[in-house]
């Protein structure tokens, strides 16, 4: 097995089924599986799946394990050399997965690939980040970058900065879409995707540990796949979950940056929800 794509449904039901369809339309010339994990759904009997695409392997979860956890289930019941990770509220706009998956072939250095991503009017998404330090706190607060050539400091600064119309080097994309060896996943601390964070911020996490491990992480334009973003959250928890997201991402900073920078880190990016608090940290330091 060449590929397998991993989605994680949950209460999902239609938007499940158009991303598998789009799968079996554009996704052509590769030896691929759909893995199918469900976590624990309510809306409606999970084998309904496996009635309407017979060729599926689904996993039904007794439980909700989250985005990390029904990710790492789906891949112990994959068999593909390579792992696409795929959001249920996708749908292929063309042969993404298979250009994603020649060119990390012939880029050994690469270990894991994404694509672009664009929302239903064709909207273009800004999935492409670099990983926080103080310098690029400096550079976005006092905005020097507009000094800088347009090409390099879209490539520098990334996110809303850069167009995403062209190839880039980044640092972390959204997990949406990301596609690797399943032969990196040994070289990591548990063998497995990191279960740090139950949902989100754990795609920072991940290209992370693969950043750590010296891989690149590439994203190619001409690949492409259309994201309905927040498809699977009702608008009622979406507050919640952006706290959570927040949340998660100062643990993300606390762990891997421990020093006086992860103060500075706090009381630049999250002011209005922890930056009292945290300033109070950072007094007393000294």
């Amino acid at each position: 097995m060449e590929l397998s794509v991993i989605i994680i449904n949950y209460n999902t039901f239609q938007l499940t089924c158009n991303c598998i369809q789009s799968i079996q339309e554009k996704l052509i010339d590769v030896d691929y599986e759909i893995v199918l994990v469900d976590n624990a759904s309510v809306e409606c009997d999970p084998t309904l799946f496996k009635e309407k695409f017979p060729n599926i392997n689904l996993i039904i979860n007794p439980v909700n394990t989250g985005f990390t956890g029904g990710n790492n289930t789906g891949i112990e019941h994959s068999k593909g050399e390579y792992l696409l990770l795929l959001n249920s509220d996708t749908q292929l706009i063309n042969n993404a997965p298979k250009i994603c998956l020649d060119y990390i072939k012939q880029h050994k250095e690469v270990g894991m690939v994404s694509c672009q991503l664009t929302y239903p009017d064709g909207r273009i998404q800004y999935t492409t980040r670099r990983f926080r330090t103080i310098g690029w706190e400096l550079l976005e607060i006092f905005p020097f970058y507009k000094l800088m050539p347009k090409e390099k400091r879209e490539h520098l600064m990334l996110h809303h900065y850069f167009d995403h119309q062209s190839f880039a080097n980044v640092d972390w994309v959204w997990g949406a879409f990301m596609l690797f060896p399943r032969s990196i996943l040994a070289q990591l601390p548990k063998k497995k995707l990191s279960d740090d964070f139950f949902m989100y911020c754990e795609d920072v996490l991940w290209c992370w540990d693969f950043k750590q491990l010296g891989y690149q992480i590439h994203f190619l334009p001409q690949a492409k796949v259309m994201h309905v973003h927040k498809g699977s959250v009702s608008k009622d928890k979406w507050l919640k979950i952006r706290t959570t997201s927040i949340r998660n991402h100062a643990k993300f900073m606390k762990k891997f940056y421990p020093d006086l920078r992860w103060y500075i880190f706090a009381a630049i990016y999250y002011p209005k929800q922890y930056g009292a608090l945290w300033i109070g940290k950072l007094f007393k330091k000294f």
